[in-house]
Formats: structure tokens, C-alpha cells, sequence
């Protein structure tokens, strides 16, 4: 969690219990009035300014890193595996059914680049998270695959 604190300052500087109790959102293209921080700055970054440092959500909130990597790591998959036989079956003409081991080289090669990212301290929890998703993403697939081929061969008897 960050230390930084940013407040808004009613225009009137009455406390906010004298209006009510209720704080007002600053509307679109309004700045509110904010305190000086320590240093005698004032923040920036309460209304989102686009050339400020990242908003609370994408600089320290607990769980943003872990559901983009776990997200990224399971669109890799998804997407990255379902491009790569898109264009072996309609573009190269390769029968991808006939050989799957290429989708194992193209999961190897997207598990090696996570380990790079493991290896680089800024981008290791991320790159665990992602790990995370890489893996999982296929173990469901393959447990619900086989769910539903055992529900369908017990229906059928």
C-alpha cells in the first residue's frame, strides 16, 4: 500500500460535517482543490491526470498484478495456441489433429519467455501469476474435456 495521501479540500474550507457529512465528486474536466503533500506538492493524481504516475488501482492495489498475470497467462494460451493452429490449418495447410506436438513446442516456448520474466526482479510476481495461468488454463481444459466425455459415454450407456 502506498503512504501517499491525497484529500480534497471543500472550496469553502468548511468541514464537511457543517454541509451535511456528504463529500461531492468532482465532475468530469473539474479539478478539486487538493492539500500540499510533505513536500509542499500538490497531487496530481486524485482525478486520474493522464501525464501523472499510475492511479491507486494500477500502482499498489494487492490485487491487481495477480489478475493480470493470471488473465495474460490464460489469453496466451487461449489465444496465442488458437492463433498458431489458425494459421497452420487454413494458411499452411498442416494438419494440426494429425500432429499435436506443435502446440507443445508453441506452450514450451511460452513457458520459457515466463521464466525469462521470472528471472527479472520488476516483473517476477507478475510473471508467477502468469506462470499460474499458463498452467491452469490447459488442466481445465483437459478436466473438462474428460467431465464431458465421461457424462456423454454414461448417457449412452
Amino acid at each position: 500500500m502506498s503512504t501517499e495521501s491525497v484529500r480534497a479540500v471543500p472550496a469553502d474550507d468548511a468541514p464537511t460535517a457543517a454541509r451535511g457529512g456528504r463529500r461531492r465528486r468532482a465532475r468530469r474536466g473539474q479539478e478539486a482543490d487538493a492539500a500540499p503533500g510533505p513536500d509542499g506538492a500538490v497531487a496530481q493524481e486524485a482525478f486520474g491526470d493522464p501525464a501523472g504516475p499510475p492511479r491507486f488501482w494500477h500502482r499498489s492495489h494487492p490485487v491487481f498484478t495477480p489478475l493480470a498475470g493470471f488473465f495474460t497467462g490464460m489469453l496466451l494460451v487461449v489465444v496465442v495456441l488458437g492463433l498458431l493452429g489458425a494459421i497452420l490449418d487454413q494458411v499452411v495447410g498442416y494438419d494440426v489433429s494429425a500432429h499435436p506436438w506443435v502446440f507443445l513446442l508453441a506452450l514450451g516456448v511460452l513457458l520459457v519467455v515466463n521464466l525469462g520474466l521470472v528471472v527479472v526482479e520488476g516483473t517476477r510476481r507478475f510473471a508467477r501469476y502468469m506462470l499460474f495461468g499458463i498452467l491452469t488454463t490447459p488442466a481445465v481444459v483437459a478436466a473438462v474435456a474428460a467431465l464431458t466425455a465421461w457424462i456423454l459415454i454414461s448417457r449412452d450407456g
